[in-house]
């Protein structure tokens, strides 16, 4: 995985309007009967009108009411195929997300999947011809050029990607173990696979793919030849499918409109205003010229207070899809040591460190506890009572650490309820080493480096040095990241963070605990996490995927190659004096949502 993917991941926040796909590794099974998709957590009542209160929201909103939307940089294509076949920018996301539907979509409130085109949630079925899915879709959608959505566009949309072998989120979105993508009639599609589907390939893959409209490009594609001579098509004029259509752009300036063949939208206007700089968008939101920007980071400390402090705006604290924790190079020694890892999992209070230096809740799991839709308080590790007597843990930790080798002539101990260090440490005779701990220090997420310094203090309880390292985020990532000639990591342990990615089906653990994945840069190689992967990837119905994953929590609990800090959150400031929001944006905030234009209203 090049570096430039691993900083993203490692920077970037998740955003909830966009399809993200994680790994997918699918293995065909005996054939049975309906596959059984835990549609009470997943489904929603098929319906062929918008909900009530979408029709509340729209028939609020005056029609000369235009959302202004600050940006930090300028989307450099906006050909919604090159948009989801390369990497793309976050600007474009939020700019071209919206212009397309699928079959279902991922709500921001919930995170779980609700009908959009489709007229309701359909499970996989077999027979003599294999697995299949027959979707009815809505009768009531159309482009916004007026021609009506139907079948035939999501068929041509799949015989497009295969044609000419589109990569990038299209290969996520029609994944290999889709064999065919058919017409039956304008209101029926089906969907045929190779084998019996996981969820990540339905309804989380084809599900979510987005429709393109057979009409407008079929003629000018016909002697495309290829990825690159498609993604290179001037787009001008692509109709939407989705909730917004974009009408004019330049290098400064977008402007997106409701497609009023989508059923259910919130009738507002849109204009995406671009700024060179977070500091030119916070003076343009103070100065009333923008309602809100997005940024993939939120505000700096500094922006925060400045625009707290501004008449007429208010902030949002929303939390992400993301974790922050301190990660241990198992292939060197003491971090090779699970006691020296346990013991390190002892000292560190968690619970009173997130709230005293981050603000933020503690992490006792990978899978942050704002993603109530997987989070299962039962199945996570209890919290640690630092108030109690930690005499019997510590003793324990200490065996474990004498069974090793350790050795002190004073042991740690605890005395009033608090951890004493110990002196005079040997491991096997020898004095340790200095251990570093790398972590970033810019401003964005300025309470690394504090956690860095907290993190180490405890650790030299046990009676090491230890000595935070505090350098460009770029630097930790090289370093953290990149073996030597001889393929050894140099580093010993890292502070840094995780976005997750997809919160309605969570693929992390593939990318950070399996064997051979290139974004597992803590060494760790467990036969049991690989095969959990294996299944969990395999999974086909939510049941059996939420088991799986809380028994790879467990085991990363156990085995401890991370030690969870605390989840991530971001703040974010809008003009309360002249917009509101009727429901919290929710995962991700506002920039989460892109933008939660359908959540938005003028204050009157």
């Amino acid at each position: 995985m090049p570096n430039q993917m691993l900083r993203a991941l490692g920077a970037s926040i998740v955003v909830i309007g966009v399809a993200v796909a994680g790994l997918i590794q699918i293995a065909d099974r005996d054939a049975g009967s309906t596959v059984d998709i835990d549609t009470a957590a997943v489904d929603r009542s098929p319906t062929t009108t918008p909900a009530e209160s979408d029709v509340v929201a729209a028939r609020d909103v005056p029609e000369a009411f235009t959302y202004r939307i600050g940006l930090l940089g300028t989307p450099e294509n906006l050909n919604f195929w090159a948009f989801y076949g390369s990497p793309p920018t976050v600007w474009e996301s939020y700019i071209l997300s919206p212009t397309k539907a699928g079959l279902y979509r991922l709500e921001s409130d919930t995170l779980t999947l609700a009908p959009d085109l489709a007229a309701g949630l359909v499970s996989p079925t077999w027979d003599k011809g294999g697995w299949r899915v027959v979707v009815p879709l809505r009768t009531d959608t159309r482009f916004s050029d007026g021609n009506e959505l139907t079948a035939s566009d999501l068929a041509f949309t799949f015989d497009t990607v295969r044609k000419l072998s589109l990569g990038g989120q299209w290969r996520d979105a029609f994944p290999e173990e889709v064999a065919s993508v058919t017409a039956l009639d304008p209101h029926t599609v089906e969907i045929a696979f190779t084998g019996r589907p996981s969820l990540e390939v339905w309804p989380f893959g084809v599900g979510t793919a987005p429709v393109m409209s057979a009409a407008h490009w079929s003629e000018s594609i016909a002697d495309v030849a290829d990825a690159d001579g498609l993604f290179g098509m001037d787009a001008a004029g692509d109709p939407a499918s989705g909730p917004l259509e974009m009408v004019e752009a330049s290098a400064d300036r977008v402007v997106s409109q409701p497609n009023s063949g989508y059923a259910g939208l919130q009738g507002i206007d849109i204009e995406y205003l671009v700024y060179g700089a977070s500091a030119e968008a916070v003076d343009a939101l103070a100065a009333g010229e923008i309602h809100t920007f997005l940024s993939p980071r939120g505000l700096t400390v500094t922006e925060g207070e400045t625009l707290a402090a501004t008449a007429g705006v208010d902030t949002i604290t929303s939390p992400v899809f993301g974790v922050r924790y301190l990660a241990f190079n198992t292939h060197r020694f003491p971090m090779s040591d699970l006691a020296f890892r346990r013991a390190v999992e002892l000292l560190v209070d968690r619970d009173s460190l997130a709230g005293t230096v981050a603000g933020a809740e503690a992490a006792h799991t990978m899978l942050p506890a704002a993603n109530s839709t997987w989070f299962d308080a039962s199945r996570a590790p209890e919290t640690l009572d630092a108030s109690g007597d930690q005499s019997p843990a510590l003793a324990h930790v200490l065996d474990d650490l004498k069974a090793s080798g350790y050795a002190w002539q004073t042991e740690p101990t605890v005395v009033g309820g608090a951890f004493v260090a110990g002196s005079g440490l040997t491991v096997d005779g020898q004095s340790p080493a200095t251990l570093t701990i790398l972590t970033s220090g810019d401003s964005f997420d300025p309470e690394r480096a504090s956690y860095a310094a907290e993190v180490a203090a405890a650790i030299e309880l046990l009676g090491f040095d230890v000595m935070p390292v505090t350098t460009d985020f770029d630097t930790v990532i090289d370093l953290t990241f990149t073996p030597d000639d001889g393929g050894t990591l140099q580093y010993d342990m890292a502070l840094l963070g995780w976005s997750l990615g997809n919160p309605g089906l969570p693929s992390f653990y593939a990318d950070l605990f399996g064997s051979n994945s290139p974004a597992n840069n803590t060494g760790y190689q467990s036969t049991a996490m690989d095969e959990l992967i294996r299944r969990y990837e395999n999974a086909s119905d939510l049941a059996t995927a939420r088991t799986l994953l809380w028994e790879m929590e467990e085991l990363q609990a156990q085995d401890l190659s991370y030690l969870p800090l605390y989840f991530s959150h971001m703040v974010e400031a809008y003009r309360s004096d002249a917009i509101t929001f009727s429901a919290p944006p929710g995962l991700g905030g506002i920039q989460g949502a892109l933008g939660a234009f359908h959540l938005v209203h003028p204050v009157e």
